[in-house]
Parts: structure tokens; C-alpha cells; sequence
């Protein structure tokens, strides 16, 4: 008698359980990732919080909040040592001395920092993502750490600034001076009102003048927070809408919240590349920082001033772009000056351009396999590239852009998925 068998067809793509050994490592690293990250945003507002209650926050005491975060990034950098990221470091390191040399030992403590974010938070952001390990878990609890602070803020404004008062903050630090309260008793920052006349953009009626800064302590940063959010959930291919969706939405409620003009053109911005740009066109995004300055530059010889606004800053940076002579270019003059609300005449003035430009050659020299990560880089590429023609350093800022590098780093780790049946590997 013929033994009938049963042929079950085969999948092509095998899920292999992970031993419990490795589901725990896994875990592990997930729960660090998410301490991590809160540690980024929300050092500020912590020491914030000890200022307002009797402490004497220094900027020393504030470099050394940031030199834990950094250290703490050592576990994920040791697990992925190679010689290719040894190099990027001894190169990187190698002219700024130089740089230094050049401007007769002048050394520039701030410009260091900025350089060490990008690199230590891509290095451990690779670290976390190998084995395809996905940064949405961390990233929604952050973000919604970050929402329900806000909304608090927003809904007892009075009493969340006797816990959190964000002037004496700053003003301690430095950042401001006492005698530019613009109210009498002011506890927000001076971006946290819009000046007289202007008043406030979205929802004044239920939200008041007031701008909700959450546990970043300034708006600007809270929006740009909101930015890279909303490109981390725009960049999830459209199977994953119920993921990405969470991240959208927290996005757009924390631009709302902390009244961003900038976060509302970017809004417009991001959702314009996700709907039109694709496949190899990500690579083209390259150029994006060099269109920003020519457009400065257009601003500077065709545009009048018009204000604190976005036309009248990008005039203005414009103009003194057009300023920069050939030792400029070089790093090599005003590499001390404070530019204020002038990304590029900063990052130039600091890196020079061929060294900005070697940097952001690094970032699209970091391999990316699937088209989700290259997405996200295009969403990066056009944020850095708008903030700098807006903004002074706040896109270096470590409470947003260790968000930022990290998550690039994670999605890095990302893996085309395989070809379906048919289809042409």
C-alpha cells in the first residue's frame, strides 16, 4: 500500500528564533538605546530643574553632563571596532590639528564638540542597528516623554516654570542677559514669547503667547526635534503606516505646541520629497547644502530685508556669506566670530569649506542598503540644509543632533529586503 506524503512548499525567506542568550542581549540593548536617548534630550532639562531648585548649574557642570552621554556611547563603539571608522577618527583628528596649526594653535573647544557628536552617535547608532535591530522602540519612548512634558508645560504653564525656570537657566549659563527680560519676573526664554506684534501662529486662542519647549528648554529646539521625528516616520515605506504614523503625529502635535515656523515649512517640505523623490534620485540630495548657499547668495543681491523672518534671515546670512574672501573659505579668518542666526557662515568659518565639505561627503559615504535609510538621509540633507541658512549652531546642538546621528547610524543597518519571486535579485 502506497504511503501517501504531504510536499508543504518551502518559504524562501527562513526566520531563524533567536536563543534566549541573544533575545536577552537584545532586550538589553534595546533598554540602553532608550536611556541613551533620553539622556540626549533631556539633560537640559534636569539640570534645569536642580538650577530651579537651589543649584548652581555652571557651563563646566554642563560639560560634564555631556561627557557621561558620551562615555555612555563607549559600550556600542567597543562592540564595533574596525579599522575604517579608527581611520575616519586619526583623519578627522588629524586636520584639526592642522587646521589649529594653521590659525597660529588657535584651538576651538565648541567646534571639536560639534565635530565628536556626528561621529560618536553614527559610530554607536551602527553599533545598535547591526542585526537589523529597529530604533522604533526607543525613539517613541523619548518622543513621547518629550509630548506629555510638553503638554504639562502647555496645560499649567505657571506652575511647570516654578519647577522649570528656563530664564535664570540660561542667564546663568550665559546665554542671556537679566536685563533683556522682556516682562518684568520672565521666566521662558526670550524665543519662548513671539515679540509684541507678531504674537503666535498656531492655536494663539487655546494656546496662549506662550511657546511650550518641553524638556529642550527652547522651542527652536523642540521643533527641530519635531523635524527629525517626522523624517524618521515619513521614511518608512507605506507597508509600515501603523508605525510611522505615531511618529507623524507626535511630530506635528509638538510643532503645534511649540509654535515652529520652521517646523511648518518643513512639514511642507518633507512630505513634497516622500511623495516625488525616489530610488537613485536619494543620491542627488548631495548637492543639497551647496543649492541652500547659492540661494542665499541670491537672496543677498536680489531680496530687501524684511524682518525676523524667514526672507530676512536668509538675507542676512546671505550677505555676509558674500563677504567671505578666499582666507575665509580657508577657515582661516573670523573663525572666532559669533555669526548668530548664520548656519553657513558658522560651519564654514569653522571647518573651512574644504573641511565642511569632506564632512558631509562622509555622511553619503556611509553605506546604505535599503531605500527606507536613503529616504531618511534625503529628509536629513534638506533639514540641515534649510536650519543652516536659518539658524546659527542649533543644528548642532546635542539634545537634537544626537538624535539625529544616531538614528542615521541605526538605519544604516537596514537590509534591502529580498527580491520577490520573479524578480531580479
Amino acid at each position: 500500500m502506497a504511503t501517501a506524503t504531504l510536499d508543504f512548499p518551502v518559504s524562501q525567506t527562513t526566520v531563524v528564533p533567536l536563543s534566549p542568550t541573544m533575545a536577552a542581549a537584545r532586550a538589553e540593548s534595546t533598554i540602553y538605546a532608550t536611556f541613551l536617548l533620553l539622556a540626549v534630550v533631556c539633560h537640559h532639562w534636569v539640570l534645569c530643574f536642580l538650577q530651579t531648585r537651589g543649584l548652581a548649574v555652571s557651563v563646566a557642570l554642563v560639560a560634564m553632563a555631556e561627557l557621561v552621554i558620551y562615555a555612555a556611547c563607549l559600550p556600542y563603539l567597543l562592540k564595533r571596532l574596525s579599522l575604517r571608522s579608527l581611520i575616519v577618527v586619526f583623519v578627522v583628528l588629524g586636520v584639526s590639528g592642522l587646521l589649529a596649526l594653521l590659525r597660529g594653535g588657535y584651538f576651538d573647544p565648541k567646534a571639536a564638540r560639534d565635530l565628536l557628536i556626528p561621529m560618536l552617535f553614527v559610530w554607536a547608532g551602527r553599533s545598535f542597528g547591526q542585526g537589523t535591530r529597529s530604533l522604533d522602540g526607543p525613539l517613541l519612548v523619548a518622543s513621547v516623554v518629550v509630548l506629555v512634558v510638553g503638554l504639562a508645560e502647555a496645560a499649567a504653564p505657571d506652575l511647570y516654570s516654578r519647577f522649570f525656570n528656563t530664564f535664570n537657566y540660561y542667564v546663568n549659563l550665559g546665554g542671556i542677559q537679566a536685563s533683556s527680560a522682556q516682562v518684568a519676573g520672565q521666566n521662558v526664554t526670550l524665543n519662548g514669547m513671539r515679540p509684541e506684534g507678531i504674537g503666535r501662529t498656531l492655536l494663539p486662542q487655546l494656546l496662549g503667547a506662550q511657546r511650550v519647549s518641553s524638556v529642550f528648554l527652547e522651542p527652536v529646539s523642540l521643533g527641530n526635534y519635531a523635524v527629525i521625528l517626522l523624517g524618521y516616520g515619513l521614511a518608512k515605506p507605506f507597508s509600515e503606516w501603523r508605525r510611522s504614523v505615531w511618529f507623524m503625529f507626535i511630530a506635528f502635535a509638538l510643532v503645534v505646541l511649540a509654535d515652529s515656523r520652521f517646523g511648518l515649512y518643513m512639514i511642507g517640505l518633507l512630505v513634497l520629497l516622500r511623495l516625488t523623490v525616489h530610488g537613485r534620485m536619494h543620491g542627488a540630495a548631495i548637492v543639497l547644502p551647496l543649492f541652500g548657499a547659492g540661494v542665499l547668495l541670491l537672496f543677498a543681491n536680489y531680496a530687501t530685508y524684511a524682518g525676523d523672518n524667514l526672507i530676512g534671515r536668509m538675507t542676512t546670512s546671505g550677505q555676509y556669506l558674500s563677504t567671505f574672501n578666499e582666507l575665509n573659505l580657508l577657515g582661516l579668518r573670523d573663525y572666532a566670530t559669533n555669526f548668530g542666526d548664520m548656519g553657513y557662515a558658522y560651519a564654514i568659518s569653522r571647518f573651512s569649506l574644504i573641511g565642511a565639505g569632506l564632512l558631509w561627503a562622509c555622511v553619503y559615504m556611509l553605506p546604505l542598503q535599503d531605500e527606507t535609510a536613503r529616504r531618511f538621509r534625503t529628509f536629513l540633507s534638506a533639514y540641515i540644509t534649510l536650519i543652516l541658512c536659518v539658524s546659527g549652531t542649533s543644528m548642532f546642538a546635542l539634545k537634537t543632533a544626537g538624535v539625529m546621528w544616531f538614528a542615521l547610524g541605526a538605519m544604516s543597518m537596514r537590509r534591502a529586503p529580498p527580491p520577490k519571486e520573479g524578480e531580479t535579485p
